[in-house]
C-alpha cells in the first residue's frame, strides 16, 4: 500500500520508504543531535513503530508532548533527552511508564533532582543524569546531597549523576 501526504513525506525522509509494508515495527535505536526533530516527528514515528530499544536526542525541538509519544514505545532501555529546555517535570508521568528503562539522561532539561520522586515505576533504572539546579553561585553541597539521598529512596538501584546548568 502506498503512503499518502504527510506520512509519505515523513517516511521518505526518515528511511526512504515509499510503501507502508516496508515500515519497520521495531527499531534498534534512533539518534538525532542538534536537529529539527520535533513532537510531530516523534508522533509519526510512534504511530507505526511499536518497539525502540534506544533513543538519543540532544538539542532537538522535542517537548513534553514528544515525550508522551516516546512513552508509547515498548522495550525502551536507553533514553537521552539532553539539552531540551522545553522538557519539564510535566512529562514525568510519561517517563514513569517506561518500565524497561535502564539509562535515562534528562540533564539540562527543566527536570531537577527534587522532581525524581515521581519516577516510582522505573525499577530497572541503573543510571540517571539530571540537573541539580539552576544556581549560578557556588552550590550548597548539603542541599544537593539531601536531594540525591531523597532521589535514591525512589530509585534505590540507580546511580544518580548531577551537575548544575
Amino acid at each position: 500500500m502506498k503512503l499518502k501526504g504527510q506520512e509519505k513525506h515523513f517516511w521518505w525522509h526518515f528511511r526512504q520508504i515509499t510503501n507502508s509494508r516496508d515500515i519497520p515495527t521495531e527499531l534498534p535505536g534512533f539518534t538525532s543531535i542538534d536537529s529539527l526533530v520535533d513532537d510531530e516527528f516523534m508522533g509519526m514515528l510512534a504511530a507505526r513503530v511499536s518497539i525502540v530499544h534506544e533513543i538519543y536526542l540532544k538539542e532537538t525541538l522535542v517537548t513534553d508532548v514528544g515525550v508522551k509519544f516516546i512513552s508509547n514505545f515498548k522495550e525502551l532501555k536507553s533514553l537521552t533527552l539532553m539539552k531540551h529546555e522545553n522538557i519539564t517535570k510535566a512529562c514525568l508521568p510519561y517517563l514513569n511508564t517506561l518500565t524497561d528503562l535502564e539509562y535515562l539522561d534528562v540533564w539540562r532539561t527543566k527536570i531537577r533532582l527534587e522532581d525524581l520522586s515521581a519516577l516510582t515505576n522505573l525499577k530497572q533504572l541503573k543510571e540517571l543524569y539530571v540537573s541539580a539546579g539552576d544556581e549560578i553561585d557556588e552550590p550548597d553541597q548539603d542541599v544537593v546531597l539531601e536531594k540525591i539521598i531523597k532521589a535514591e529512596e525512589t530509585l534505590p538501584h540507580c546511580k544518580i549523576l548531577t551537575a548544575y546548568q
